[in-house]
């Protein structure tokens, strides 16, 4: 009913009738653009969002591997320096003419002026 009687009705096209039918489009036209750049804004800080937070992901992930390989690696350098540790005192040791002495007597059975070696049979060798 409202086409009907809005075909009777002739619209007026005085210059203030233009003049706000122009306005009223350049509003819509002004919003059209206002929606595709807050879109286009919206995608794009979406974009950034995505990339940022992937990125710190990684990184996180990165952070984690180096943070277990060090610590890997501070028991490497610890048991590394222990070691060296004992071997430089087995050094100390090799270059003391009594602790060589003992060894040769020990291991080798060897004696020196005026000793006796007894060696007694070993009943753990059956």
């Amino acid at each position: 009913m409202e086409n009907a009687r809005n075909q009777r009705v002739t619209q007026i096209q005085t210059d203030y009738v233009q003049s706000q039918e122009l306005i009223r489009k350049r509003k819509i036209k002004r919003r059209r653009g206002l929606i595709r750049r807050l879109a286009a804004f919206a995608l794009v800080f979406t974009v950034v969002c995505f990339l940022m937070v992937s990125s710190l992901v990684s990184q996180s992930n990165k952070l984690n591997t180096a943070v277990a390989q060090k610590t890997d690696l501070q028991k490497k350098l610890k048991a590394s320096s222990d070691d060296a540790r004992q071997l430089k005192q087995r050094i100390r040791l090799l270059h003391d003419k009594q602790y060589i002495g003992e060894i040769a007597r020990r291991d080798y059975l060897l004696s020196g002026k005026g000793e006796i070696i007894f060696s007694k049979p070993d009943h753990n060798k059956h």
